[in-house]
């Protein structure tokens, strides 16, 4: 049960700056050849990890269209140098991760973005969007429990925003709860957003530290 996977693409902002300072002024083909580069790929992941490219409905870019203006970004995609999104990983029914990488086009509109994601309306936000794309995803079901926190997660380059949904769906009979972490951090003028998802449990917090971190490293 891969789920979630569409949230990456909220806030997926990244640059090719060391973190700190005045970025390159944006160039759309150079901003996606170093989306491209930054982005999760498989040698990321360990052995049994499988991918495949990511499909994109229209509800779920209705669903993302409105969790950027609740979170108080009236035009991201008016903003946008360039942006790419990585395959869906999985191993397994129940455990998935995918990354998304957008520039934009100014420190600035970097540092208004992130401000936004670390916002108290985020949760909230989140809240809205989960609920609508496991209704889209898994038809006929409705998350119960659905509660949205605030993640601890180590600061990454010019900072982190960080939340864990938690919520249970009915699968066979019985509650299955269900877990999906959103990380996102900005370098320079731009960021990059990640999403795990697993069932049964969180996702396993040492190699979702180690996916963010050889993302950061290449940024």
């Amino acid at each position: 049960m891969v789920l979630l996977v569409a949230l990456v693409t909220f806030g997926a902002l990244t640059a090719c700056s060391s973190g700190g300072g005045s970025s390159k002024p944006a160039s759309p083909a150079a901003d996606k050849a170093a989306a491209v580069k930054i982005n999760l790929r498989q040698p990321d992941f360990p052995t049994g990890w499988t991918s495949a490219p990511h499909q994109v409905s229209p509800q779920e870019t209705a669903t993302l269209g409105q969790l950027t203006q609740c979170a108080g970004i009236a035009d991201l995609a008016g903003h946008t140098s360039a942006m790419d999104r990585s395959p869906d990983f999985s191993t397994g029914q129940a455990t998935s991760a995918s990354s998304n990488v957008t520039f934009v086009k100014t420190d600035a509109d970097a540092s208004r973005d992130l401000g936004a994601f670390q916002s108290g309306k985020t949760p909230n936000c989140l809240k809205q969007a989960v609920m609508a794309l496991v209704q889209q995803q898994l038809p006929g079901a409705t998350p119960a429990n659905l509660e949205v926190r605030q993640l601890q997660f180590p600061t990454l380059k010019d900072g982190t925003a960080a939340y864990q949904a938690s919520f249970t769906v009915a699968v066979a009979g019985t509650n299955l709860p269900v877990y999906a972490d959103f990380v996102y951090f900005r370098s320079g003028r731009a960021e990059v957003a990640m999403v795990t998802t697993n069932a049964g449990s969180p996702f396993d917090t040492k190699l979702e530290q180690e996916l963010a971190n050889k993302m950061a490293s290449r940024a």
